[in-house]
């Protein structure tokens, strides 16, 4: 039986951590083990609202041969480094997958990317590796997702859209057909991407624009 261990001890951890018992295989191939705290301490409020353990933080915890992770950070370049750092160090990372998540047969699912609930995925889009989609969002028909990309609450990528590395995505934003978001774009709450989001750029609003 593997022990999923959640890293990150804030809200979103908290969040999955309840995901997580109606997630698939639960209880038949895997289980629950505790949290994994970062590189930065959070305030005792925040540790004291956890339902499992602190098992211990990213840098100085012993891997156990067991163990698969799952990281619950919700900003792409803090997910790329916690997550990375833990492969590097032997660490193996789960695809955690919620019963009512809708996945096409011809979809491909990156190693430790989540799909909260109701979150669809649909026939040949290739998501990433360590990509957050939560709950109510999807991604059409040949989209492309690139890895340790977040996707917030509600968020729609239509048919054929290019999605680069550690973009983030805010509650409901959109994506039209064809369009593209390069690496590290930011593409705020309820934004509609028309056309092109260049590299590392901030956008807001309907049509999605730069500020």
């Amino acid at each position: 039986m593997k022990k999923l261990i959640i890293v990150g001890c804030g809200g979103f951890a908290r969040e999955l951590y309840w995901h997580a018992q109606d997630s698939l295989g639960y209880l038949e191939t895997w289980e629950l083990k505790g949290f994994l705290d970062g590189d930065v301490r959070l305030p005792e409020a925040e540790y004291e609202k956890l339902e499992l353990p602190v098992v211990g933080d990213i840098a100085s915890y012993e891997i156990q041969p067991d163990d698969v992770f799952v990281c619950a950070v919700g900003t792409p370049a803090v997910r790329k480094k916690m997550s990375e750092a833990l492969r590097a160090r032997g660490g193996k990372f789960f695809t955690l997958i919620h019963k009512t998540a809708i996945v096409h047969g011809t979809a491909q699912i990156g190693e430790g990317t989540i799909l909260c609930p109701r979150v669809s995925i649909h026939d040949h889009a290739v998501i990433g590796k360590d990509v957050l989609f939560n709950g109510n969002s999807g991604a059409g028909h040949d989209v492309t997702v690139g890895d340790h990309s977040c996707f917030m609450g509600g968020c729609s990528l239509c048919g054929y859209a290019q999605i680069g590395r550690e973009t983030y995505w805010g509650d409901g934003a959109c994506a039209l057909p064809h369009s593209r978001v390069d690496d590290g774009a930011f593409v705020g709450a309820r934004s509609v991407v028309f056309k092109h989001v260049r590299k590392g750029q901030k956008v807001f609003g309907n049509p999605a624009m730069p500020i």
